[in-house]
């Protein structure tokens, strides 16, 4: 587990309020729920904020905000991701190390084997299971035990995106922290915060507010590859007959690259879609608003033809994990596109 202390101080704010209730509770109890799960949309900050939930109750000084000293000695070992008393579980990843996998049963018979042992240096064990909304059925079985009796001063840390995916008897033990999808300028701060002297203000502003929410999603449409690809969709979008061919190859060259093109297709459409309808809308695609404004009129494209086009898209996403064929995949997804030219 790479620790990513400390956390951008924009994560901080957007998220502090739901935990407040229970760190004042803490400090005045010393104790705190041993079962928390903590859901919210991927890339929204669970990870972080969980990060920052240990370090707190790590430190050795105490406060009514969620932020740590960063000067004691327990802060200090967890800034340099030297946790005796954490165990962090995370699913298999697949052999490119990019498919999120399941959490097996094999790691839970691991950590049972720990669960004699008392807090080495802090006051607590933490046990933080990531996508715990993976678990297969008998990994969840056999952490199910585990939450009905939680050893003394061990706490045990769920994330996951989807809750209503773990079993309710789970559900039923958890202190469940919901957390919102940001907002679009706190995205564009936070990665203003996490990329420094490497933040390029045009990239954030679109990343940003097609972002939804989300911060990895933002990172993602923050990279090169995005914008290499959205410029080729654009020319398509101009002159499909030359462009067709060197996008089909790029979008079939992997699931990401497919999966990258139909989010920025996806994009593009949209903004003329919600600019139709909202008069004040904040385009995505700011940056080419005119070029697609002209677009859509010199091809007469209705809104109704959008949102036909936006449907089988959508159509096709569950298909990029299964298919075999990824270039006859990139063809059926941009037909529907064709069919407007």
């Amino acid at each position: 587990m790479k620790s990513t202390l400390p956390i951008a101080p924009a994560i901080l704010s957007a998220h502090e309020d739901k935990f407040i209730n229970l760190i004042e509770k803490y400090e005045r109890q010393q104790k705190i729920h041993p079962t928390l799960l903590i859901t919210g949309l991927d890339g929204v900050g669970k990870r972080s904020m969980v990060l920052q939930l240990i370090q707190k109750l790590f430190c050795d000084q105490p406060g009514k905000s969620l932020e740590a000293c960063g000067n004691c000695k327990s802060c200090k070992r967890a800034l340099s991701s030297q946790w005796l008393d954490l165990y962090w579980l995370e699913p298999e990843t697949g052999d490119d190390d990019t498919k999120l996998g399941t959490h097996k049963i094999e790691a839970f018979r691991e950590l049972k084997t720990k669960m004699g042992l008392g807090p080495m240096e802090e006051p607590f064990k933490v046990v933080v299971i990531t996508n715990a909304d993976r678990m297969t059925l008998q990994a969840a079985n056999s952490i199910l035990k585990t939450l009905e009796e939680p050893p003394a001063n061990w706490i045990f840390i769920l994330t996951a995106t989807d809750a209503s995916r773990l079993l309710p008897t789970i559900l039923s033990r958890c202190m469940e922290i919901k957390l919102r999808p940001l907002e679009s300028r706190e995205v564009y701060t936070i990665l203003q915060q996490i990329q420094g002297a490497e933040f390029q203000s045009s990239k954030a502003r679109f990343a940003s507010r097609a972002s939804e929410g989300s911060i990895s999603r933002a990172q993602y449409f923050m990279e090169d590859e995005t914008w290499k690809v959205r410029d080729q969709l654009l020319g398509f979008l101009s002159n499909p007959a030359s462009e067709w061919m060197k996008l089909i190859e790029q979008l079939s060259s992997s699931q990401r690259a497919l999966q990258l093109s139909l989010d920025i297709i996806e994009s593009l459409f949209m903004d003329l879609l919600k600019s139709s309808i909202e008069s004040d809308y904040a385009w995505v695609n700011e940056d080419q608003k005119e070029f697609l404004l002209q677009w859509q009129e010199s091809k007469k494209i209705s809104s109704q033809k959008i949102v036909e086009v936006l449907t089988q898209i959508a159509e096709k996403r569950p298909f990029i994990t299964l298919t075999l064929n990824s270039k006859l995949l990139a063809q059926e997804s941009l037909i529907p596109i064709l069919g407007m030219l």
